[in-house]
């Protein structure tokens, strides 16, 4: 489909106003009239011809930028000193020079070299062409003016374009950061709920002949995970806020039935109350998403037959510490353990892994934040 033909190009920032501009040119036949050279019929066809002239360059150097954008306005100003002996009105011209030249610069230390040339034409042409005042003193005040003028505006647009630039960036940026989250996120929340389907799933199918009712009970509590889970993708998709601790006690929920499903026994410090106190929704969400990939990675790679999940508050920090008694491996940090890091980081903590090689001494992993300046401590016991 071919282009529509324009006469502007599409500035959001210049819009419908250089048609508005177009007005001023009737100063251009004003001038014959203050002159009192209204009955001189060739000022009218000079005029008339320079008006023919203009216009092509005017939209052309629109559609330009710097040295061009400064030779229209350097062409405009020749077209108003070759009206300017048959009259005044020719002043017109250079002050739409002098908008092109202040327009073309990008920084101050560029007007001498993009305005100048039109101050220059219009000094020349009123000393050796047009000395009149009607001529001279309307032309000075605006090529001075609309020059300085253009100029800021250009800087002003040029800020525009780079705000909207920063912004789209911005956007973008964010857009990754959000597809990135939802990856980790759904990492860790599959990754425990899946592992517990199958656990669930191959228990059942050993129980079926022997023991059919439990086996039953197994298969309702697959389909409870699969639905928690289902309803966990969506509120990772969305963002995953909780808040007063809710989202840190359904972990601990899960992370027992995971675990007792596994064959690995759990002990958990019963006083969670405390942690609830200091965590926002932030970051509990970061502290229930990293229970939930440390206790996976318990029940898929550590072999550990018991995990510990402690909750540590004190005045100078608070977090959550999560170990086993399995093989530990610190060779590198994996997916989960990688998206973990990231989001403690994000906030400011820290994030650490105790683990052996090739042995039993396990894995300890530790998520620890400071208090911000403004939240209180905690609460001692009396």
């Amino acid at each position: 489909m071919a282009r529509p033909f324009r006469l502007l190009p599409d500035d959001p920032e210049m819009g419908r106003l250089p048609y508005l501009w177009l007005f001023y040119l009737g100063f251009v036949f004003v001038g014959p009239l203050l002159g009192g050279q209204a009955t001189e019929p060739v000022i009218w066809i000079a005029s008339l011809v320079s008006l023919v002239l203009f216009l092509p360059v005017y939209f052309w150097g629109h559609w330009v930028d710097g040295r061009r954008r400064a030779l229209a306005g350097v062409v405009v100003c020749l077209i108003g000193t070759g009206l300017s002996p048959w009259s005044a009105g020719a002043n017109t011209y250079f002050i739409y020079g002098a908008y092109f030249g202040g327009y073309a610069a990008t920084q101050a230390r560029e007007l001498p070299k993009t305005l100048g040339p039109a101050w220059l034409a219009l000094l020349l042409t009123a000393v050796f062409v047009q000395p009149s005042p009607y001529f001279w003193i309307p032309a000075t005040a605006g090529a001075i003016v609309i020059g300085l003028v253009s100029y800021e505006q250009r800087r002003r647009a040029q800020h525009n374009h780079d705000l909207r630039m920063a912004r789209a960036e911005v956007e973008a940026l964010a857009r990754i950061a959000e597809r990135e989250r939802i990856a980790r996120d759904l990492h860790d929340l599959l990754g425990q709920s899946l592992s517990v389907v199958s656990l669930k799933a191959e228990l059942a199918g050993r129980l079926l002949e022997g023991d059919p009712a439990r086996a039953g009970r197994e298969l309702a509590d697959i389909q409870q995970v699969a639905r928690q889970s289902l309803s966990e993708v969506r509120t990772a998709v969305t963002g995953y806020r909780r808040g007063s601790g809710a989202g840190l006690r359904m972990e601990l929920d899960n992370a027992r039935r995971a675990l007792e499903a596994a064959g690995v026994e759990l002990s958990c410090d019963d006083e969670l109350e405390p942690l609830a106190q200091r965590l926002d929704a932030e970051h509990e969400a970061v502290v229930a998403l990293a229970l939930r990939e440390g206790v996976t990675n318990v029940m898929r790679h550590a072999g550990a037959t018991a995990c510990r999940v402690g909750f540590i508050v004190d005045p100078k920090r608070f977090g959550v510490e999560i170990a086993d008694n399995g093989r530990g491996s610190a060779d590198r940090l994996g997916n989960g353990l990688t998206g973990m890091r990231e989001r403690v980081e994000s906030l400011g903590g820290r994030f650490e892994l105790e683990a052996g090689r090739g042995s039993a001494k396990g894995t300890t992993i530790r998520l620890l934040f400071e208090p911000e300046p403004s939240q209180p401590p905690p609460l001692e016991a009396a």
